[in-house]
């Protein structure tokens, strides 16, 4: 008897099987492991003051899968391996998705731009509450390192004091327990307290490196001093390009220009490049104590219909935001340039005025003009911003500072 040609009839019917056109593929996707379980996770996300929301960030659980298996396609990310189970927080920081996991014990993670949060989670009859999770504040315990520079009009060190980065005191940080790190811009701290000067240089005196490279996001006030020598404009880039953020306002604005001309094309002469920056101060053309209704962007227009500001409503019946206390001449954007148009993401664009009166003439204009923008350079992003806080120890947060909380987030 030829066994050899026996052996070859089960391949030989496995080979006709295959090809019949009527026998359904194969699955061609991964199987999840056997005996995991899926859980039902729901919860809300709040900065670390327990009330602010946090939209739009990624939610997901390490190690677990999902009923059918296949790549995150998230709007606010994906998570480290794209078949775990996640999700992204709605307006008011909200989550509700399934994952099937090993174990009825298992660690959630919250991400949103630098800012990170973990939560261990014990799901009983298929249901996981995780109830309310506030991101860490504490830069020891992963929160993100951050320097905020004084400035003269603008008080962003306030705006994360009320989102839980700091105590207040009448309505302003109170000095002492701010989690970042304060640089005097403006000789409105003590003499002992690091100058901005200090960001550019090695505070080490080690020769490795400037110490704005030890922080992950580095605020610029309005009003601060501007150094911006071409090379403190090279190291800022290199600090970008290396996955560092920062945040400008106003007349910081040349924190932004000189080291990044060629992504947003503000106030200046036309015929300059693109790619080489207006000189310092070119910009700074913007009419005082102007007001403006804001057209702002989908995603934070739902954020901000989720909070309140201090005179109730946010956004207001035209589904437009309030926006006022423009400083003198603030720095007006043009436009995103064209080649970057695609990067530069506008957050809000108002109606505004301007007077340029450094020439032989006046030259005043008008029109809806970009107001807040951000950028991806690098491994890294910038936030600008014409308006800013506005000065007072008045209760709750105007429309603008609302407005900046949410922008503080997508550094």
């Amino acid at each position: 008897m030829n066994h050899r040609a026996l052996s070859l009839i089960p391949i030989t019917a496995a080979l006709f099987i295959s090809c019949n056109p009527t026998t359904p593929p194969a699955n061609p996707g991964p199987v999840p492991p056997t005996g995991e379980k899926a859980i039902k996770i729901a919860g809300k996300l709040l900065a670390p003051d327990g009330t602010t929301p946090i939209a739009n960030a990624l939610v997901y659980v390490p190690d677990s899968s999902i009923a059918t298996i296949k790549a995150q396609a998230l709007a606010c990310g994906t998570p480290p391996n794209a078949t775990w189970a996640a999700t992204c927080t709605g307006p008011d920081g909200s989550f509700s998705f399934e994952a099937e996991t090993q174990n009825s014990t298992f660690k959630v993670v919250f991400k949103k731009g630098s800012f990170e949060a973990e939560s261990q989670v014990n799901a009983q009859n298929g249901q996981a509450n995780v109830g309310n999770v506030k991101l860490n504040n504490d830069p020891t315990k992963g929160a993100p390192k951050m320097a905020v520079v004084t400035g003269s009009y603008d008080r962003i060190q306030n705006i994360l004091a009320k989102l839980g980065y700091g105590q207040l005191a009448n309505g302003e940080l109170k000095l002492g327990t701010e989690q970042f790190d304060l640089f005097d811009g403006d000789d409105s701290l003590e003499t002992s307290d690091p100058s901005v000067e200090a960001l550019f240089t090695d505070g080490n005196d080690a020769g490795t490196q400037a110490d704005i490279f030890n922080y992950d996001i580095v605020f610029f006030n309005c009003g601060t001093q501007e150094l911006l020598t071409p090379q403190d404009a090279a190291l800022l880039r290199q600090y970008v390009q290396g996955g560092g953020k920062i945040y400008a306002s106003d007349l910081a604005y040349d924190y932004v220009e000189q080291a990044f001309p060629e992504h947003v094309d503000f106030f200046g002469s036309d015929g300059t490049a693109e790619t080489v920056a207006e000189e310092i101060g070119m910009a700074e053309v913007g009419n005082e104590d102007i007001e403006t209704q804001a057209t702002v962007d989908g995603n934070l227009k739902a954020w901000l219909q989720t909070v309140t500001c201090r005179t109730g409503n946010c956004v207001s019946p035209d589904g437009t935001v309030h926006i006022e206390g423009f400083a003198g001449s603030w720095a007006v954007i043009n436009q995103p340039h064209p080649a970057k148009k695609t990067e530069v993401k506008v957050w809000s664009s108002g109606n505004v005025n301007w007077t340029d009166n450094r020439g032989d003439e006046v030259v005043k204009g008008s029109g809806v003009k970009p107001l807040s923008v951000t950028f991806p350079f690098g491994n890294g992003k910038v936030l600008y911003t014409s308006y800013h806080s506005e000065p007072g120890t008045e209760a709750g947060l105007t429309p603008q500072e609302r407005i900046l909380q949410y922008l503080v987030f997508e550094l």
